[in-house]
């Protein structure tokens, strides 16, 4: 379940920090020392319910701390109030400098002189440079959308742009930018969205302004400027606020802070003066002013430092001489040193750490705002460096870099993952030389996610070296999809400069590749175009409205284009022709004989895509869940039966491995309904070369001894390395085990009874047999879901043998199979749980006549003596309002049963699956105890289909499904649009899409599940319906979306969410059965649907 994401940065000294991106699976960085003033104190939701201009945290609240400064300054706060805004930023997708997420800010109006694109200033950490949707609240609780217009390249403010005419109850009010007034001792007043919450002021006095950049240690960090430093104590969402002087100007940024101390950390904006000025003389050009850099970075250091340098007495003499007339303040203090220089540059070969600057360009260069006046002005060009090495002057010839071209914006998307080129400041961070910067890795998603973590560095894709974003999107270009590639790598943020080897998985089916083109136009944007390879053109915008399946793989052969229609599962040549390897040879006879029979099963779900089961703490962090199981053939012609912790629901990739030697795809074939049951479906062919031999279900007969306590018998079991290994064991109990309830609901086990051991077991299951010489089979091992948790337990053969008998699959199946199951098959199921009483308890305490307790006595086996009392039943269900939670089953059609294997017997006399008109069942005759008197019931078994969710649909970020049938399951009252199968369910929502920007969820409780009811004005049953009102129109040119939803409790609230159709296109994914004679395994199919 997905939490709605904030960006957090928080840390705790102001000597250095890490900087911390609150995102989910992303590493756990150490112990934070510095944080940006955009903090999110927590990762609850504090935006309320509705759009942001009804949220909480967007109301702007200008409220003095006390009387005393609003007295003072009421004039000044009066004039600058309707400038300032609450920023609201969502990026759309995960970004070097930013995961995917909603967080909020402050910024305030610059210029007016365009009214239709009037420009906020902010910081560059809360603009970022992926891509981003945003919206700025006004002090009259004006909401508007704004736009991205300019990124600094290094240093920490940004642009956004907004039309001023759309505001309709706050006067368009602009603040002046002043940055020479931005002196030692000022009185200020920081005024923003100060903890995330509202628009506060906070006051300061300026007590430095030669601070060097503050060090958040992460990958972007300012540098090559002054900060000035106050005690303003400014929290999370306060970047971007304006330091206003008695003036009423603005003379710097608010930008970052100390965790645990006062100090605030202010940007001068001399640089962002240019960039308005640029701007306001460039108004038909693209918004890239010149910005230069000699990529070294540089400190600035007092004299005294200088001198243990080896700077000399004449030097500084020189120095000082250049402002004889200066007050004792404003002498010069010091000059600016090389730090460090960037890796594989010509900067790197010219100059030294410890080189004082001089002169840049023949003036001389006493401060950073001279460095960059000359820098911006000589872009492409070389310029002359007079600089002072250890004493000994040197003039040098550097050429200034644009620094725009350093900074990545252009990504792509393939398998999940989002990539695009390392951009200067992770280079710098990290020490990698920028000649070769390599492709960073933003999100892993699902292909790279278990090899490749987040920030690592790719070189290299199939054997091609890739630099850059051209060559790595033609290197995945040209691989198919569903095959294996490999990727070199390393991982710069763990210290581990080495390189790695993985191989990967190409995915295009659910996640096809894409590639977006920064367009750095006013406002920015980003452009999706087709792969290289490709000849197709992206359809125009005014195309009509229609749904298109999305291609699987973006390059042009046949065999991909089939495989975008149709995810079939296909084994290599190589692998079919390869000569018999055989079984490993074991001295154990008992695993001699088993290991034919079993298999080791590796499963793999997309965490966005995990919709029918819980996942554990560790499954939560991570992109991709694996899992790993044990697979029990039960038909040689490509059957294989495992558990429902291990394939947790339909939309799943499944690899079995035979041997240790051969591994297969595999395709989940059917999931039972109720018990913890799942058939898989493999290529026979794939493993001819093996003697894979099918379990003999004929052995299982009603008639076979049950399991007891005390017996000895012998466990073998497979591992997650392939190997087997086998122990003797003791039976310790059989019982009937009632599962706790997840919680959202998700499914769990009912009516199966399983078998425990005395012995601590090892492994992912396996089987449980008897000595030699018989070897027979007595139970199935599997691994149970228990919630977020597993349980190891057996299944008595005869238990599962009957299961498997209710599907068709019985000892003459095989003999005369057409084809290897049908995908529409339907069981016989009763739509209640059951526990297990002891005889003696319901004889006394419920009155069960002295005939039926000796007939239930005289069919009882194993040392058990037990009724059956109903528990639980499904609201809505084939029972309910037949059975009652209580009633004791006494007898069906005539015969005493005391365990369910023995109830799904009787409903499977009463299940003809081969009639005229399809499956039909008939009623039984049951015969209970209710109230201390018998009762006689006719009831009819439900028919009921393979479990779990064929059918997605992703509208605006919210994943919505039909109903599970465990929230049925729960019991209570059965609600509008609950009902298994129908309704729009959710319990996941992607970070950084509408739904998350706009609390679709009730995260603040964190309960982020709930039904999809309605549609502005029209009703959503279900996803054929949502389908049907795209398709029509009625949301085209909707700004924005009522949307009606109900939580778990049956609560109706509306969030008025905002479409994003360009990042956030609807999207269906639907999982497709054969038709016909000839069998093909289900397939997935991904459709964009575009109103």
């Amino acid at each position: 379940m997905n939490a709605v994401s904030n960006k957090s940065r928080d840390g705790n000294s102001a000597a250095s920090s890490d900087l911390e991106e609150d995102c989910d699976f992303i590493r756990e960085p150490p112990a934070k020392k510095l944080k940006m003033a955009s903090d999110a104190l927590t990762r609850l939701d504090l935006r309320g319910t509705g759009s942001p201009g009804n949220s909480e945290s967007f109301e702007v609240d200008i409220a003095a701390p006390n009387a005393a400064i609003s007295a003072e300054w009421a004039d000044v706060i009066d004039q600058v109030k309707n400038a300032i805004v609450a920023i609201r930023v969502t990026a759309v997708r995960s970004f070097e400098d930013c995961a995917a997420g909603v967080w909020d800010g402050t910024g305030f109006v610059v210029s007016l002189d365009n009214p239709k694109e009037a420009l906020i200033l902010t910081n560059r950490h809360i603009i970022t440079t992926g891509p981003i949707r945003a919206r700025a609240t006004f002090y009259e609780h004006d909401d508007l959308p704004i736009w991205p217009v300019y990124r600094d390249p290094v240093h920490d403010f940004g642009l956004f742009q907004f039309d001023s005419t759309e505001l309709r109850f706050t006067p368009p009010t602009a603040i002046c930018v002043a940055p020479l007034e931005l002196r030692v001792g000022t009185e200020v007043l920081v005024i923003g969205n100060d903890n995330a919450e509202k628009i506060q002021i906070l006051p300061a006095t300026i007590a430095r302004t030669d601070r060097n950049c503050p060090e958040y240690h992460d990958n972007y960090e300012d540098e090559n400027t002054f900060y000035a430093g106050a005690g303003s104590n400014t929290s999370g969402g306060s970047s971007g606020s304006p330091v206003i002087a008695r003036s009423g100007n603005c003379i710097a940024l608010n930008a970052g802070g100390a965790h645990e101390a006062a100090s605030a950390f202010f940007l001068p904006l001399d640089r962002a003066v240019y960039v308005l000025d640029w701007l306001k003389e460039h108004p038909n050009e693209i918004p890239l002013p010149p910005r230069g850099t000699l990529l070294a970075r540089w400190l600035f250091q007092p004299f005294d430092m200088l001198r243990r340098l080896g700077f000399t007495a004449q030097q500084e003499e020189e120095v000082l001489s250049l402002s004889p007339d200066a007050s004792l303040n404003d002498r010069q203090k010091g000059l600016l040193v090389v730090e460090n220089v960037i890796r594989g540059t010509e900067a790197e070969q010219r100059l030294k750490p410890g080189d004082v600057l001089l002169e840049v360009a023949g003036k001389p260069c006493l401060n950073f705002v001279i460095l960059e006046e000359q820098l911006d002005t000589a872009v492409d060009s070389e310029v002359n460096i007079k600089l002072s090495r250890a004493g000994e002057v040197k003039n040098i010839q550097l050429r200034v870099v644009d620094f725009h071209k350093l900074i990545s914006h252009d990504f792509v998307e393939c398998g999940g993952g989002v990539f695009h080129v390392l951009s200067y400041h992770t280079c710098k961070t990290y020490n990698i030389p920028i000649s070769e910067r390599g492709i960073y890795v933003a999100q892993s998603g699902f292909s790279f996610g278990l090899q490749i973590p987040v920030s690592a560095v790719i070189t290299s894709v199939a054997g091609k070296k890739v630099t850059n974003l051209r060559d790595f999107e033609a290197a995945l270009a040209g691989v198919p999809n569903k095959e294996m590639f490999e990727v070199r790598w390393f991982n710069p943020s763990a210290n581990e400069h080495r390189q790695k080897c993985s191989m990967i998985r190409m995915e295009r089916t659910l996640w096809p590749a894409r590639i977006w083109d920064f367009c750095p136009k006013r406002p920015n944007t980003w452009k999706r175009r087709s792969w290289v390879d490709e000849g197709v053109q992206e359809p125009p915008a005014s195309a009509a409205p229609e749904a298109s399946v999305a291609d699987a793989s973006p390059i042009s052969d046949a065999r991909s284009r089939a495989s975008a229609e149709q995810d079939s599962d296909t084994v290599p040549a190589a692998l079919r022709e390869e000569d018999s390897f055989g079984y490993p040879e074991n001295s154990d006879a008992a695993i001699s004989m088993v290991q034919p029979m079993l298999c080791t099963i590796v499963t793999q779900v997309s965490h966005e895509y995990a919709t029918d089961f819980l996942q554990s703490k560790e499954e939560n962090k991570s992109t991709v869940i694996r899992r790993f199981g044990v697979g029990l053939v039960i038909d040689t012609g490509g059957l294989v039966l495992t558990d429902r912790y291990t394939v947790p629901q339909p939309l799943v990739e499944v690899e079995l491995t035979f041997g240790q030697t051969v591994t297969v795809n595999a395709t989940c074939l059917f999931m039972h309904p109720h018990h913890n049951m799942v058939l898989l479906h493999y290529d026979p062919s794939a493993v001819k070369d093996l003697p894979v031999r099918a379990i003999e279900l004929g052995d299982a007969q009603p008639k076979t001894e049950e399991l007891s306590a005390g017996q000895i018998l012998s466990f073998v079991s497979i591992h997650s390395d392939h190997q087997l290994s086998a122990k003797q064991v003791t039976v310790g109990s059989m019982c009937l085990k009632v599962w706790p309830f997840p919680q959202p609901p998700a499914y769990r086990g009912r009516n199966l009874e399983i078998c425990n051991l005395n012995d601590t077991l090892h492994g992912l299951g396996g089987l449980l047999i008897e000595p030699a010489p018989s070897y027979r089979i007595r139970a199935w091992f599997a691994q149970f879901p228990a919630g977020s948790l597993r349980y190891l337990a057996g299944v008595p053969v005869q238990v599962f043998a009957a299961v498997l008998a209710s599907l068709g699959l019985h000892s003459s199946w095989a003999a005369k199979r057409v084809r290897p199951l049908d995908p529409k098959l339907e069981v016989a199921a009763l739509e209640c749980e059951f526990e297990e009483v002891s005889l003696a308890k319901a004889r006394r305490e419920d009155g069960v006549p002295l005939e039926n307790a000796r007939a239930l006595a005289a069919c009882s086996s194993g040392g058990r003596r037990q009724i059956l009392r109903v528990g639980r039943i499904t609201s809505g269900g084939g029972c309910d309002s037949i059975l009652l939670e209580g009633d004791l089953v006494l007898s069906i059609n005539g015969k005493p049963v005391t365990k369910p294997h023995e109830v799904e017997r009787e409903m499977r006399k009463c299940h003809s699956p081969d009639s005229g008109d399809g499956a039909s069942v008939s009623s039984m005759r049951w015969r209970v105890q209710r109230s201390r008197q018998p009762m006689d019931l006719d009831l009819t078994p439900t028919l009921l289909r393979s479990d779990g969710t064929e059918h997605i649909v992703v509208f605006n970020g919210v994943v919505l499904r039909p109903t599970p049938r465990a929230v049925a399951e729960r019991g209570g009252p059965t609600l509008a649009f609950t009902r298994p199968g129908q309704g729009l369910y959710f319990w996941y929502i992607y970070p950084g899409s509408p739904a998350d920007t706009f609390s679709f969820a009730d995260s603040r409780a964190m309960r982020n599940l709930g039904w999809l009811v309605q549609l502005n004005n029209e009703p959503t049953p279900s996803i054929e319906r949502l389908l049907e009102i795209i398709h029509s129109g009625a949301l085209s040119g909707c700004e924005w979306l009522r949307c009606h939803v109900m939580d778990a409790e049956g609560r109706l609230s509306v969030r008025a969410l905002r479409p994003d159709f360009e990042f956030w296109p609807t999207v269906e994914i639907v999982r497709r059965k054969s038709e016909g004679d000839q069998y093909q395994s289900p397939t997935w199919a991904r459709v964009e649907h575009m109103p």
